[in-house]
């Protein structure tokens, strides 16, 4: 890995989230660390250390993430977002934390460039 890329990962971006989203991305990144061992039988993959650490830091209440944290939660936020089960009632809070991920993101991308 480059130190360009390494630096570009160690970065951190504050997200600016309302109560609701906020809610919504807490209850989508606690039901996927909780799938894994709710599953009946093989084949539900454990999610990635950057779901469960950005989960902590929700938790405590803070909303600044790793670039790598982000990317792993913008990549269960579309998953949950492209899913037709019980999601489709939240699916406006996760077109906008997807969104509000997605500009970070860039942000960040554009900053290193």
């Amino acid at each position: 890995m480059s130190t360009e890329s390494r630096s570009f990962q160690s970065r951190s971006v504050a997200l600016s989230l309302p109560p609701k989203e906020h809610w919504t991305l807490h209850h989508v990144l606690l039901h996927r660390i909780d799938r894994e061992t709710t599953a009946e039988g093989p084949g539900v993959d454990p999610p990635p250390l950057e779901i469960f650490q950005a989960f902590e830091t929700l938790d405590a209440g803070h909303t600044t993430f790793s670039i790598g944290q982000l990317e792993a939660m913008q990549e269960v936020l579309a998953e949950y977002h492209h899913s037709t089960s019980w999601w489709e009632s939240e699916r406006s809070q996760l077109e906008r934390l997807l969104y509000n991920i997605a500009t970070g993101l860039d942000d960040q991308r554009s900053q290193s460039q």
